[in-house]
């Protein structure tokens, strides 16, 4: 694999991430300030692939906010389900 086929896998993944999300309010800073760093001055593949790694990094963090919110509501939704069929 060399660094074109990387770099057009990491732009399918970030489109991924990007239709499947609704907002990003917490990184929609720093989301913007790397897609102006890769669309205006990143010259070559390497660095279009390193401020895509930064890129899906953000997503990732907003991602896995998401998946630990919902553990947390089901994990106490089911304790409180548990306790309620105890009593």
């Amino acid at each position: 694999m060399n660094y074109k086929d990387v770099y057009k896998l990491q732009l399918q993944l970030l489109s991924i991430y990007e239709k499947n999300e609704r907002y990003s309010a917490p990184y929609q800073k720093q989301i913007n300030y790397y897609k102006r760093q890769l669309y205006l001055f990143a010259e070559d593949n390497v660095q279009r692939i390193f401020v895509l790694n930064q890129l899906l990094k953000i997503h990732e963090k907003t991602r896995a906010m998401l998946v630990n919110s919902c553990a947390e509501y089901y994990f106490s939704k089911e304790v409180t389900e548990d306790d309620k069929s105890s009593v």
